[in-house]
């Protein structure tokens, strides 16, 4: 099949609110971070292979185990958890603890928590719909 977002011709939308979660002020180092270990999380292969091939933080290949590691700044770490809180969310409203949410508020402004929750949103999306639809490569790029 090819990509859902693509035949929807949802792309420029999609990414009209990428280019909006960037302008949300949160520093893009985080939100790669973020991108990756929700691809990881969702095996999508498309989604780790773009995020090791176009980044340049050598922290990159730590993120999946990134509790061991201590190069993660407080920052990230918060925005590594909550990823890994939301992309896991269950049926609960409780999935997300009053406790991450504390760490992540004193980490990130209201903004930058609207961008970084809606960055973890997109990806699971992306990884989803790549997983679901076989999709091996980055057809909307092309």
């Amino acid at each position: 099949m090819k990509n859902p977002a693509l035949l929807l011709e949802a792309n420029p939308p999609i990414q009209a609110l990428v280019g909006r979660i960037f302008a949300s002020g949160i520093d893009s180092k985080v939100l790669d971070l973020v991108a990756l270990h929700v691809g990881q999380m969702n095996e999508c292969e498309l989604c780790v292979g773009q995020s090791l091939s176009q980044g340049t933080d050598e922290r990159l290949h730590k993120v999946l185990d990134w509790r061991v590691h201590d190069c993660f700044s407080p920052a990230e770490q918060a925005a590594l958890e909550l990823a890994e809180a939301v992309t896991r969310l269950g049926s609960r409203y409780d999935s997300v603890s009053d406790g991450l949410w504390r760490k992540v508020e004193l980490e990130f402004d209201e903004k930058q928590r609207a961008g970084l929750v809606t960055m973890i949103a997109v990806m699971n999306m992306f990884t989803r719909i790549n997983v679901s639809t076989r999709q091996i490569t980055a057809d909307w790029a092309a």
